[in-house]
């Protein structure tokens, strides 16, 4: 079992960085360096063997919503900072991911990006990411298949490992599981069926597919509808607490221990490959995950 990190923009929220209401934690390393350095060293403490990049916001597109125009200095700041995390902690071989989203500013919600500069900016994410020294791209919150195969043809010309995540939610009035997006995304768009942008993402050449960035309830349902498809490596990282953006909510956050018995059940069931957790997980849902399955 492969143990990756668990949520970055809400522990630097929970550390008492203010979060962009555009872009939330995506230049907190630019100006907390040495606070983020810390997130990115208690996970490797706790046992990830991969942590993930502070970019999940980063997209050149996001930041200049919000104002800021040096989205290269950006990207490669946050993989520097990873980088001296895992050297602090003296764990060289940790993996370091960088962290792609398909994502608009969290203040754009209804100008979900599109079109060719968006996929020359998730090109120049993905090369730039890759240049700074990440060993793996992952590609995160997958809920739509325009945008997904966009990301994700980017991501398999950078020369690196590709892993994804793909994210489900329940609509009112629909019993079937769906793929989350953010209300306002796609005004003229439905929500799409999850196992329809299941079969899309699935086609590319990735090294591990999962389910992120969805409530523990869904995690069952939407992982069984990601193995039916997916012959490769399995992950799972679900989401606790509740978004407000831009911060986030950890009312109600899981326990380690009621998490860690809820992906070992997944992984009993599925036979996850990767596991950790995303927005509302700490170090100690992390270190709890490593010393069950290891």
């Amino acid at each position: 079992m492969i143990i990756i990190d668990g949520g970055i923009g809400s522990e630097i929220s929970r550390q008492g960085v203010p979060l962009n209401p555009c872009f939330s934690s995506a230049t907190a390393h630019v100006t907390h360096p040495e606070l983020v350095t810390e997130v990115h060293r208690q996970y490797v403490l706790a046992g990830a063997d991969v942590i993930s990049t502070n970019t999940f916001m980063a997209g050149r597109h996001i930041l200049a919503a919000g104002g800021v125009d040096d989205f290269e200095e950006v990207n490669r700041k946050a993989v520097a900072v990873a980088q001296a995390a895992r050297a602090q902690a003296g764990k060289t071989s940790v993996i370091i991911a960088g962290s792609l989203s398909v994502l608009a500013g969290l203040n754009q919600a209804s100008k979900m990006p599109r079109g060719k500069q968006v996929r020359q900016n998730y090109l120049d994410q993905a090369r730039i990411l890759v240049d700074s020294g990440v060993d793996v791209l992952l590609a995160e919150m997958l809920f739509d298949s325009r945008s997904a195969n966009d990301l994700l043809e980017a991501c398999c010309l950078a020369g690196v490992p590709v892993w994804a995540g793909v994210s489900a939610c329940r609509v009112v009035g629909n019993p079937a599981l769906m793929a989350f997006r953010r209300p306002g995304t796609y005004e003229e768009d439905p929500h799409e069926a999850f196992e329809d942008l299941v079969s899309v993402v699935s086609r590319f050449d990735l090294d591990a597919l999962g389910v992120m960035h969805t409530d523990v309830e869904l995690m069952p349902e939407a992982l069984a509808q990601v193995k039916d498809k997916w012959p490769g490596k399995l992950l799972a990282y679900a989401k606790t607490g509740v978004a407000t953006e831009p911060d986030w909510s950890f009312d109600g956050v899981l326990s380690a221990e009621e998490y860690t018995g809820m992906a070992a059940d997944w992984s009993e069931r599925f036979g996850l490959d990767i596991v950790g957790g995303c927005c509302g997980f700490g170090p100690a849902h992390i270190r709890a995950l490593g010393a069950h399955f290891r």
